[in-house]
């Protein structure tokens, strides 16, 4: 009986140290995620307002967004350093490639605007993209409904801004086929991704708001930004990004919270 006893207090003080642990990790897990999908979003906005900036579209507004949009990369850069003792050879490999770019990026924003310096500014918000969405893969809990609720709100912030970036960039010159069919392509997965957030049915109050006039005006951004070949309306499709993302905050808030709770 004593032995009993004996296992059985031995068991409870493991899971008091296991289960606060493993606790940990979760968050940790969903800090990682959230930053992955910060970068994921930087990658975008960065090189969009470089390309505002430089055609000279509200550029004191497109200057600032550009700073911030750095820093706010090395911050989240810095979150995801931080787990990597528990990262594979891979990831940590993926996120020395991102400091790199980022270093890259830094520079360039000092130089004077080229063709050249356009083209690489592409490059590497791809590159940021592609190496971000595998370090949140690694550590997504996709069994976790708030969790991936929470990801696919902000996949569609994110896609707004890769919208805005492809459509900036060709007016900059950048009208290659390729740089359409991405824009394009960008605005089949918002429609997409917005198909899980409409089945979500929690949603009350201010987040039913915001999802509803997400969805009547989504129709209407989307007819600015599948345009591009027919005119230039720079303005008009940063203010129609800027409109949706306002409510598309409203829920990443929301789910932000629940997923956190559930940690």
């Amino acid at each position: 009986m004593k032995k009993t006893v004996k296992y059985v207090t031995a068991g409870i003080f493991c899971a008091l140290y296991v289960v606060p642990a493993f606790a940990a990790d979760l968050k940790h897990d969903l800090l990682t995620v959230e930053a992955a999908e910060n970068i994921k979003f930087s990658s975008q906005t960065i090189t969009k307002a470089y390309f505002y900036k430089q055609q000279g579209v509200r550029s004191d507004r497109a200057t600032e967004d550009l700073k911030k949009s750095l820093a706010r990369l090395q911050k989240d850069l810095i979150v995801i350093q931080d787990g990597l003792k528990k990262g594979s050879k891979e990831e940590r490999n993926i996120v020395t490639y991102l400091e790199y770019t980022l270093d890259e990026l830094l520079d360039i924003v000092k130089k004077p605007y080229s063709k050249e310096n356009g083209a690489l500014m592409i490059d590497y918000s791809e590159s940021l993209l592609e190496g971000s969405e595998f370090v949140a893969d690694q550590h997504l809990h996709k069994n976790n409904a708030e969790e991936s609720m929470l990801v696919a709100v902000e996949e569609l912030l994110f896609l707004l801004e890769r919208i805005n970036k492809f459509y900036i960039a060709y007016q900059a010159g950048f009208n290659d086929y390729n740089n359409v069919v991405q824009l394009k392509q960008a605005v089949q997965d918002f429609e997409t991704t917005i198909s899980k957030i409409n089945a979500y049915t929690k949603y009350t109050g201010n987040t039913l708001a915001s999802r509803n006039k997400i969805n009547e005006f989504w129709p209407v951004a989307k007819e600015f930004f599948v345009d591009i070949e027919k005119g230039a309306l720079p303005v008009i499709v940063l203010a129609s990004v800027e409109k949706l993302e306002k409510e598309l905050e409203v829920l990443e808030e929301y789910h932000h919270n629940k997923a956190s709770a559930d940690k």
